[in-house]
């Protein structure tokens, strides 16, 4: 079979599968056997993995609460020429497990080939603020891809550009509509709830409706990649089931003659811009790989940033990224 009937197969069963409302409980689509199977990009194969539960954690999930069936076990490659990459349709790459994202000719074609027979394409952690540096466990809200993952797109599109995704996206609400409820966590009644300053900020700005910072690029009109945050520290669960590794809440904050303070006090860190979604940039006060101190923000607001962690708080970032990396996948069988 050649590569593009190969591909070709792969979408139509993809589409055949969820060509009925995937929400139906009434009608179970046909499955395949095995499952399809998700490729994982691993430029080194001995190369350490930051959150290796983290993709069959979440394939595990969806095969639990959709009617798609997934191999749980990714077929990893560690190079774009492999030829099997024509025969699955969802390519996934966590960039921070990559030694570089730098790639050869041959591979960008295959890649751009790929995408134009109708591939996808998740770039896990391909929007990394600057101020995080070699951090590898912060998820930060950036809307512009990272420079690497720009400079090696312009090898495979030079005439594409990624651009933002709208919050009324279709990715954020093909199959999880809204951010998790309480009762989604299975939270214990003596347990304390999340604050309601902590909630405001996580409703209005963090995560608004469900959705986060994503940025995409289309081939023949269809969305082929995205680039995200890194979203796989949130996916990964434990042989018990539990939620692994915990996970904090950075939330900006603010308070009485906190402008004016904040602009007279002694910093010894840097200052770095980070894209904001409406185009303009706040200029964050950080060490390099430290977490952020505070933040001047375009209106001429100064917040700081503040940390919430505890079970609850884990719990709660962990179900909004597993809802939010379900969809993804999904998504890319619809689409």
């Amino acid at each position: 079979m050649n590569k593009n009937s190969s591909i070709l197969l792969c979408l139509l069963f993809g589409f055949g599968l969820f060509k009925t409302d995937i929400l139906a409980q009434d009608s179970k689509p046909p499955m395949p056997e095995d499952g399809l199977r998700i490729m994982q990009l691993m430029k080194n194969p001995n190369g350490v993995r930051r959150y290796p539960d983290a993709l069959p954690s979440l394939l595990r999930m969806m095969n639990e609460q959709t009617w798609a069936k997934f191999d749980t076990d990714p077929l990893f490659i560690s190079e774009l020429t492999d030829e099997r990459i024509f025969e699955n349709p969802i390519l996934y790459i966590n960039c921070d497990d990559q030694t570089n994202l730098e790639f050869t000719a041959e591979e960008n074609q295959a890649l751009r080939r790929y995408m134009e027979l109708g591939g996808f394409v998740y770039l896990d952690a391909g929007i990394k603020a600057s101020f995080l540096g070699a951090d590898l466990g912060h998820s930060y809200a950036a809307w512009e891809e990272r420079p690497e993952v720009r400079d090696w797109f312009k090898e495979v599109f030079p005439e594409k550009a990624f651009i933002p995704l709208d919050r009324s996206h279709d990715l954020f609400r093909v199959f999880f509509k809204g951010l998790p409820k309480n009762a989604d966590l299975k939270i214990e009644a003596s347990q304390k709830r999340l604050p309601e300053t902590v909630l405001s900020f996580v409703e209005q700005e963090k995560w608004p409706q469900g959705t986060y910072s994503f940025v995409g690029i289309k081939v023949k009109g269809r969305l082929a990649c995205v680039a995200s945050p890194i979203c796989a520290m949130g996916w990964g669960r434990d042989e018990f089931g539990n939620w692994i590794p915990p996970i904090s809440f950075r939330i900006r904050e603010s308070a009485e003659n906190f402008d004016e303070n904040l602009k007279l006090a002694s910093f010894t860190g840097g200052t770095f811009e980070v894209s904001r979604e409406d185009g303009l940039k706040d200029i964050i006060y950080s060490e390099q790989g430290q977490r952020p101190a505070w933040v001047q923000e375009p209106n001429g607001r100064w917040r700081i940033f503040k940390y919430y962690s505890g079970e609850e708080i884990s719990n709660y970032a962990h179900s909004f990224y597993a809802r939010l990396g379900m969809n993804v996948f999904l998504y890319a069988l619809l689409n």
